[in-house]
Order: C-alpha cells, then sequence, then structure tokens
C-alpha cells in the first residue's frame, strides 16, 4: 500500500466500515512505516472523534429532517 491508497481508505478504517482483513492489515503496516501517513491518520482521527462527540446532544429540527427528506427523494 503506498500513501495514496491510504488516503482512499483512510476514512472508511475510521470509521470502521467493513474493509477485508488484507486492506486493515495492509492500512496498519503502512501506518507503522510511514511517518507522513501516521500524522496525518493522528489528525483525521481526532477531528472524527471531535465532530462525533460533538454532534451527539445536537438536536435537529423536524423541518430540516423533511427538507433533506425532499430533496433527497428528488433523485
Amino acid at each position: 500500500m503506498d500513501c495514496k491508497d491510504l488516503v482512499e481508505k483512510l476514512y472508511f478504517y475510521l470509521d470502521g466500515e467493513v474493509l477485508s482483513e488484507e486492506e486493515r492489515r495492509a492500512i496498519e503496516e503502512h501506518l507503522a512505516l510511514c511517518r507522513k501517513c501516521c500524522e496525518r491518520y493522528e489528525f483525521e482521527r481526532l477531528l472524527w472523534d471531535m465532530v462525533r462527540h460533538n454532534g451527539q446532544n445536537d438536536h435537529v429540527p423536524e423541518a430540516l429532517i423533511a427538507r433533506i427528506e425532499s430533496v433527497i427523494a428528488q433523485f
């Protein structure tokens, strides 16, 4: 795996989405060897955690939900 491949799969890895065992292992091996990608991973992981935790208690107005569902239904 090279840096470009890692970036393409990083968000799947962070989100815990299903990657093959081979892909997961390749990502972890690359992170162990590549300081640049490891630093990017750490930054993205911290950002990911902040977004996830800061949005958990927010109330989404029903009108906004209906509007989003309406736009999605048009596609």
